[in-house]
C-alpha cells in the first residue's frame, strides 16, 4: 500500500475557515491602529510646523503666519485645515504670502484611508510676532476621525504649542 502525501478537502476547508476568522479579527484591529496613527501624525505635523513658525519669527525678527491654505492660492478664509496649511513670512501684515520667497513651508494633511481625518480650528490663522508671542486669542486645532475627537493642538497667547488626546471618547466639536 502506497502512502499519499497531501491534504484532504476537509482539512483544507477547516484551515481556510480558521484563517478567515483570524484575518477578519486582525483586520479590524489593524484598521483602528492605523486610524490612531494617522491622528497622531496629523497632531505631530501641526505641532511641529507651529513650533517652527514661532522659532522662525524669533530668529528673523519678523511676523510669521500659519494658516490653512495652498502655496499658490494663499490662506483660506475658513478654519478648515483638512486640505493642508502654509507657513510664511508676513512683513507687511496682510496675512497672505506676497511672493513665493515668503513661503517657509507647505504641508498637506495626512490622507489615504476610508475614514477621513478632519482638522478645524477656532480661528483661521495664527500670527507669530517678532518676539514669538501669538497675536490674538488662543488657537485650538481639533483633529477628528469621523465624528470622534482624536486630538488637539493648542497655541496660547505666548505662542507656546501643546498637544493632547482626550482620555475618553468625545464627540468632534465641529460638524
Amino acid at each position: 500500500m502506497r502512502h499519499r502525501h497531501g491534504f484532504t478537502l476537509i482539512e483544507l476547508l477547516t484551515t481556510l475557515t480558521i484563517l478567515t476568522i483570524l484575518f477578519t479579527v486582525g483586520l479590524s484591529a489593524f484598521t483602528e491602529a492605523f486610524m490612531r496613527h494617522r491622528v497622531q501624525t496629523a497632531v505631530h505635523l501641526i505641532s511641529t510646523d507651529l513650533a517652527m513658525a514661532r522659532n522662525t519669527a524669533i530668529m528673523r525678527r519678523n511676523q510669521v503666519v500659519v494658516c490653512p491654505g495652498h502655496a499658490l492660492l494663499g490662506c483660506r478664509s475658513d478654519s478648515d485645515w483638512s486640505g493642508g496649511w502654509i507657513v510664511f513670512d508676513d512683513p507687511d501684515g496682510n496675512r497672505q504670502p506676497d511672493t513665493q520667497d515668503d513661503l517657509i513651508r507647505v504641508t498637506s494633511a495626512p490622507s489615504g484611508a476610508p475614514t477621513p481625518i478632519r482638522l478645524a480650528s477656532t480661528r483661521n490663522f495664527v500670527r507669530y510676532q517678532r518676539d514669538g508671542r501669538s497675536a490674538g486669542t488662543n488657537l485650538t486645532i481639533n483633529v477628528c476621525r469621523g465624528d470622534t475627537l482624536g486630538g488637539q493642538v493648542v497655541v496660547n497667547n505666548l505662542g507656546r504649542v501643546r498637544s493632547g488626546r482626550p482620555t475618553s471618547e468625545q464627540a468632534c466639536p465641529f460638524q
